[in-house]
């Protein structure tokens, strides 16, 4: 077996707490409440997290989007709320890891809640590299994401292993040659990384 040179970390449920539905629930709308504005969220989002808006046109469209009815710091808030806690025992891992091989932070992200993790997740700064959707251009699973991390890494998809919750992101590394772990909990998570060698 190629030896791993790389070890990619995904970011929300993998080393911080990333509950979309709390977004909804800081704005008080329930299931059938928010249906009507869902869609153009979720397009307003996939724009910010490719990097194709800034922060302050994202706020702007998410007000359009609401027809006024809640002020921009509400917004901010519900926004904000997504994120929560780092997941406990993901810093010391990562740390370890990072003491054995190469690592980086590879997440569909956009700079508000990236300025935010780097305030409240210490396990990213264990990380060296960080390779983020907005700045990318484009999200996991897109083919491309994938590659653009490898040619900027300059290793071959081998000799790269890929840790990520979701998985469609998980298949879309396979799917590109890389070695793959689906993160369900940082216990399972440290055993997976010792039958790769890279604890």
């Amino acid at each position: 077996m190629k030896k791993i040179q790389l070890v990619l970390f995904d970011l929300g449920n993998v080393l911080v707490h990333f509950t979309p539905e709390s977004f909804w629930q800081e704005l008080k709308l329930g299931q059938h409440q928010k249906i009507p504005f869902v869609k153009r969220v979720k397009e307003a989002a996939d724009k910010f997290e490719c990097g194709k808006i800034n922060t302050s046109r994202f706020f702007d469209d998410l007000e359009q989007v609401f027809g006024g009815q809640f002020r921009r710091e509400h917004i901010r808030r519900a926004v904000s709320s997504v994120l929560t806690d780092p997941i406990a025992d993901m810093e010391p891992l990562a740390a370890r890891v990072t003491q054995r091989c190469e690592t980086a932070l590879v997440s569909n992200t956009n700079e508000f809640h990236y300025q935010y993790c780097m305030e409240h997740v210490p396990a990213l700064k264990t990380l060296p590299k960080h390779y983020l959707s907005y700045k990318l251009g484009v999200m996991k699973p897109d083919r491309s994401f994938y590659e653009k991390v490898l040619q900027d890494a300059d290793i071959q998809a081998d000799a790269a292993l890929f840790i990520d919750d979701v998985a469609d992101n998980v298949e879309g590394a396979r799917s590109f040659g890389m070695k793959v772990i689906l993160f369900e909990g940082a216990s399972s998570l440290e055993d997976a990384l010792r039958q790769h060698d890279v604890l």
